[in-house]
């Protein structure tokens, strides 16, 4: 055979070859590789011409058959397993077999038992019960000890069984108990409580109860990208005993997590990873060990709402569309929910609130679900952080209402303890009941989503408030709605002056009506907070990128207006009276009330009366006591808790108790007997 016939016959061959192939059919596997999110997983394909009545799956090195449904499509599920899950198709087109490409899904997580430890009260006697909410581990060994840090040692009865029995000590506190779950070579660990005081014991309930500690709660915001210049973990540290020092004892880090465009840090690319602009792990594990043998809890700010366009699972979606996995765990149609109206869509389909780049993610998706639960026991369980601020979940509970509590149950059967402390409306109590210990001083108002009670319209570089408001003599009603007529009053709000999304109240109220609104503040029921710099009269921005403090001076050192040391003396005055941290309030009548508002703070031991005079001008308030006192005797006494002063009254009628209050000033008084003790006496 010549060179010229052997070339002709090769092209033929090739040629042969080349149009057999054209002609064979192919398997399209409707996915991409991927990190999934739950271990049960429906995979679709398409036969592509050709067809056949079966075809085989082979995951790793197990095999099935399925049928072919007529349209030549066809679905499958399997369970994936830990590590990478290499998953293809083949089938037979006549004489040629036909593979598809191999998808590799990597489960994200270890699944793991969800058990609800609980235990109910029987005189001075316990049972500890453990409900099986999700078991992934078949069959369980159960163990019950008691904490060793526990007010008194406690004996447990059958503490190899999901039910125990214990018998509670005398002495008053918190019992812990830890329930520990193996399974093979498998460990999953649970925790409830048990509270004994002077009256009863009670057993934590995780539907309906929070932890007490939240209650004496005072909590400091640190931004940590401009803390000081050129920020780390190792500069916060530094400043946690001056923080401690004030009398706080919580502090929020705003997000801690990888982030795309750094700042302030909302614009998440991986919940479980650090941005490394800050430090490193170990610095933050540092910051957090410092905080606690200071007895400060450390809560991280977690970001549920959505991710940043540039998370990798978003980017997935742009590049490959509807053929990502990841598709369905981001939000691309209107549902008509709350809040609905304030959606766009950007030019990729991903739906977003007033943040562009900040894409809603869809939480109808089963895999979201666990993913960010996944996200928040993560770190839970590695730094032992004491809870969360979950960033504009209002987003989340107006699109999936029943997640958090969720949520709330597998946060804390894991660690009771925790604060979860929602960005949604305080004003109203579904957001309590969706599982949240704690919401925003925001109103009800769902056409303005973050509503501060003290804002009368929206315009936040004015920062326009009741305290500012240009007719002086409407003032007095605006805060009475505030705090008696603006919904929910049973759950503990948020209450702020400052925080990351409001300007420095101190820039356009000045001094004097800011220690007028901060003292007002520790006086009212839930949880104060203070945003970094502000307890030194601070006046720039970190959202400005604008350090707040100088890493070589203290922060009261850089405090020219004397309000650490009020902060400071407002946040003792808080701690030394428990009837401050009850949410017990009670409106005062009182003239003139154009400008000035009174309420009562009491329990059985102590009361507090509270008054605000938002005039610039010094002013007798006239205060009706006779509802909210019940005084033996006709003498009085109103002790100021920040002057000192004392005033007394002899022969006095409750109805007409007068005081003097300087202009924008808050007094907070306690209320006793008269003593002889060559005070001055008012008739």
């Amino acid at each position: 055979m010549n060179k010229r016939t052997r070339r002709i016959l090769l092209f033929s061959i090739a040629c042969l070859l080349f149009f057999s192939e054209l002609k064979a059919g192919s398997i399209v596997l409707h996915t991409r590789d991927a990190v999934a999110w739950l271990p049960q997983q429906t995979i679709q394909g398409t036969l592509v011409d050709f067809t056949t009545k079966t075809i085989t799956v082979h995951h790793d090195t197990t095999a099935f058959t399925i049928t072919v449904n007529n349209d030549n499509s066809f679905s499958f599920s399997l369970t994936l397993h830990d590590d990478d899950n290499h998953i293809w198709v083949h089938a037979n087109d006549g004489n040629n077999r036909v593979i598809s490409d191999t998808v590799t899904l990597q489960l994200g997580y270890h699944p793991t038992p969800v058990i609800k430890p609980y235990a109910v009260i029987q005189n001075n006697t316990a049972v500890l019960h453990a409900s099986i909410i999700l078991n992934p581990w078949k069959p369980l060994q159960y163990h019950w000890t008691d904490d060793e840090n526990n007010p008194a040692p406690v004996t447990i009865s059958n503490a190899n069984d999901s039910l125990a029995y214990i018998q509670i000590p005398d002495a008053n506190g918190i019992y812990y108990f830890h329930l520990t779950i193996v399974s093979g070579k498998d460990t999953a660990r649970f925790k409830t409580f048990i509270t004994r005081d002077e009256k009863e014991l009670q057993a934590f309930n995780i539907d309906s109860m929070y932890a007490a500690w939240i209650n004496d709660a005072v909590i400091y915001e640190i931004t940590p990208h401009a803390f000081v210049k050129h920020s780390s973990y190792d500069d916060i540290t530094a400043k946690l005993p001056e923080i401690k020092a004030l009398g706080v004892n919580t502090i929020w880090l705003q997000p801690v997590f990888k982030t795309h465009g750094g700042g302030q840090g909302y614009d998440i690319v991986d919940y479980f990873s650090l941005r490394d602009d800050l430090g490193s792990e170990t610095q933050l594990q540092q910051l957090i060990q410092t905080a606690k043998s200071l007895k400060l809890r450390v809560l991280f700010d977690f970001v549920p709402n959505h991710t940043s366009i540039h998370h990798p699972y978003a980017q997935d979606c742009v590049r490959y569309k509807t053929g990502s996995h990841y598709y369905n765990f981001y939000q691309h149609t209107s549902d008509g929910v709350l809040y609905s109206s304030n959606y766009h869509t950007d030019e990729n389909s991903f739906v977003y609130y007033f943040w562009k780049d900040l894409v809603n993610l869809n939480y109808d998706n089963a895999e979201v679900q666990q993913w960010v639960i996944e996200a928040c026991k993560y770190w839970v369980k590695k730094l032992d952080i004491d809870g969360y601020r979950f960033d504009a979940v209002w987003g989340v509970n107006a699109r999936k209402p029943d997640f958090g509590k969720r949520l709330q149950l597998e946060l804390k059967v894991i660690k009771p303890e925790l604060l979860l402390l929602a960005e949604d409306k305080g004003a109203m109590t579904s957001t309590y009941t969706k599982g949240f210990d704690v919401a925003y001083d925001w109103t009800s108002d769902t056409n303005w989503v973050s509503h501060w009670s003290w804002q009368y319209k929206y315009a936040p570089q004015e920062n326009p408030v009741i305290f500012n408001f240009p007719h002086a003599k409407k003032r007095g009603d605006m805060l009475r709605k505030a705090l008696f007529n603006n919904g929910d009053s049973a759950h503990p709000r948020l209450y702020f002056i400052e925080n990351n999304d409001l300007p420095r109240f101190i820039t356009s109220l000045h001094l004097s009506r800011t220690k007028m609104a901060t003292a007002l503040l520790f006086a009212l029921p839930g949880i104060p907070l203070i945003y970094n710099g502000q307890e030194a009269g601070i006046t720039t921005m970190p959202s400005k990128a604008a350090p707040t403090f100088r890493a070589d001076e203290s922060i009261q050192a850089q405090d020219k207006d004397g309000l650490f040391r009020f902060h400071q003396q407002l946040a003792a005055i808080r701690a030394a009276h428990p009837c401050l941290r009850n949410q017990a309030m009670q409106k005062i009548s009182l003239t003139p009330a154009a400008t000035m508002v009174a309420f009562h703070r009491g329990d059985e031991q102590e009361d507090i009366v509270t008054v605000i005079n938002m005039d610039v001008s010094a002013r007798n308030a006239i205060l009706d006591l006779h509802k909210v006192l019940k005084k033996e005797g006709n003498t009085l006494t109103l002790t100021d808790l920040i002057t000192k002063e004392v005033f007394s009254y002899k022969n006095m009628n409750l109805k007409k108790i007068k005081v003097p209050v300087n202009g924008y000033c808050t007094r907070i008084f306690l209320v006793g007997s008269m003593q002889e003790n060559g005070k001055p006496v008012i008739e």
